[in-house]
């Protein structure tokens, strides 16, 4: 039996934000490695393929196999409070086209892990901090310097995602050399956002709201934080469009990005993205990201797609379901599936083959039909319906454990 692991980071979402990368769960390596042992402990024969899956969120470049890295380098960047913290920047193998044979082409697509730069902390008062002192300086620093590196008509994909800071992309154009300076940077390369987090800046529903569910701040100061990002990042949009004035009433067509194919955008992502800088606002689609630099960045050019569509284009998801038996995907909490999330993506992959798709996750509280609608078959969870403690209380090395059980328990159910 043909067996493809693809799973997710098994990661605590506290309030719905995944802490990716915090110390806390399983990075989507261990997951799939951990599934795989028990797996084969039960079937040795079956054929087992692992291919771990991210959504542009921290540590996604960890789940870019070595085949399709031209070069990999370590970053060292500023954290929100300035610590030193590193970020991997990927340069990719072209993708092979549809007749086998490598894109002619000289432009070269790069992934710049930046979503562990600004990974919002575990600790409640720890990301309230980062919310009142921090800085999105040390990201426009690390996207100068991987911008540096690439050349004319190359790809610059910047994995981005949810974080406590929230200074409206401020610090990062401030470390860009300022809106005209970051303008020039950009022109004649592609710059592309993935995203982890669909999350807008502002509104009720915005990044700033959030900020009273994953710190310790209250309402009252979350709400006064984000009118302040909201007001930076909408100047920065303003001055953006100043030094554009052609594109306000155009609209803007998306880039061609030279080693990834379509990753098939939902229609409200693309209608987002292709209305152009004229129609940015701080309700805009993805602009809650890296602190709201997601939208001054967007207003400068950038695009932005949901991250776990494009990192499944990435790492060949697509051409792996094929000639499967059998779809294992994992996530740590599932509330809802999101066509555009990891669960969704993978889901959508296993059912375009007509393949069965079974789902582990540590929690999970979406609905039969919900998992039916995204390709899902049937969902495994760590933690029992109505159990107390909850399924990441215990350390790393009980969830490895527990997994591996989860593995040999799936391969007596579903091997053949």
């Amino acid at each position: 039996m043909k067996v493809l692991l693809a799973p997710g980071g098994m990661w605590p979402e506290p309030a719905g934000v995944p802490l990716a990368g915090s110390g806390h769960g399983l990075a989507p390596g261990l997951v799939a490695s951990c599934l795989a042992r028990g797996w084969r402990s039960v079937r040795p024969h079956d054929s087992l393929t692992l291919m771990p899956m991210a959504d542009g969120g921290a540590g996604s470049a960890q789940v870019i196999a070595p085949e399709r890295v031209a070069s990999r380098e370590v970053i060292q960047g500023q954290g929100p409070l300035g610590q030193v913290r590193e970020v991997d920047l990927v340069r990719l193998i072209p993708s092979p086209s549809r007749s086998g044979n490598r894109h002619r082409t000289e432009a070269r697509t790069w992934f710049l892990d930046a979503g562990r730069l600004l990974a919002l902390p575990a600790d409640h008062d720890e990301a309230a901090q980062e919310a009142l002192e921090g800085s999105t300086y040390g990201l426009g620093r690390v996207i100068g310097a991987a911008l540096s590196r690439t050349g004319p008509s190359d790809t610059l994909l910047v994995g981005m995602s949810r974080s406590a800071v929230h200074d409206g992309g401020l610090g990062a154009m401030d470390a860009l050399g300022g809106v005209s300076a970051a303008k020039d940077l950009f022109s004649h390369r592609s710059l592309g956002l993935v995203l982890a987090d669909d999350i807008a800046l502002g509104g009720m529903n915005g990044a700033g709201a959030a900020l009273a569910s994953v710190t310790s701040i209250s309402p009252e100061r979350a709400q006064e934080l984000d009118r302040r990002a909201c007001a930076w990042a909408m100047e920065g949009v303003s001055k953006a469009q100043e030094l554009d004035p052609g594109a306000s009433g155009a609209r803007r067509s998306l880039p061609v990005v030279s080693a990834l194919d379509d990753v098939g955008l939902s229609a409200s992502t693309h209608a987002a993205d292709s209305a152009g800088s004229a129609r940015l606002s701080v309700s805009t689609w993805g602009t809650g990201a890296g602190g709201g630099s997601a939208l001054v960045l967007r207003a400068l050019g950038a695009w932005a797609r949901p991250g776990a569509r494009v990192m499944a284009e990435i790492i060949g998801l697509g051409d792996a379901v094929r000639g499967q038996d059998l779809v294992v995907a994992a996530s740590g909490e599932l509330y809802d599936v999101l066509a555009d999330g990891v669960v969704g993506v993978v889901g959508q992959q296993a059912a375009s083959q007509a393949l069965p798709c079974i789902l582990v996750s540590g929690r999970c509280a979406a609905t039969r039909g919900e998992l039916a609608a995204a390709g899902v078959t049937n969902a495994y969870g760590l933690q029992k319906p109505h159990a107390v403690e909850p399924w990441d209380a215990a350390d790393s090395q009980w969830l490895e454990s527990r997994l591996a059980d989860m593995g040999s328990r799936l391969a007596r159910t579903w091997s053949r």
